[in-house]
């Protein structure tokens, strides 16, 4: 996936700038850090709606709720 490669190619950057976050890609670019995965899901569903984003702790082993969400929006 498009997503989590440019995720992989991001994350020493991403380490370096902003330690041990959750992180929102999407259209293979960094668009915010977020200290809680709640944070992530809530700002990328109001912001990116239908639209396939990835988010990601920096830890790899650090798991809140699940590593996947999918969020279906009614229009």
């Amino acid at each position: 996936d498009d997503q989590i490669e440019a995720y992989e190619e991001l994350l020493p950057v991403i380490k370096r700038d902003h330690g041990s976050v959750w992180v929102l890609i999407a259209d293979r670019q960094l668009i915010k850090t977020f200290p809680a995965f709640a944070a992530a899901a809530r700002f990328a569903r109001e912001r990116y709606g239908k639209q396939q984003v990835l988010i990601r702790h920096t830890d790899e082993r650090k798991t809140e709720d699940a590593p996947f969400v999918q969020v279906h929006v009614e229009d």
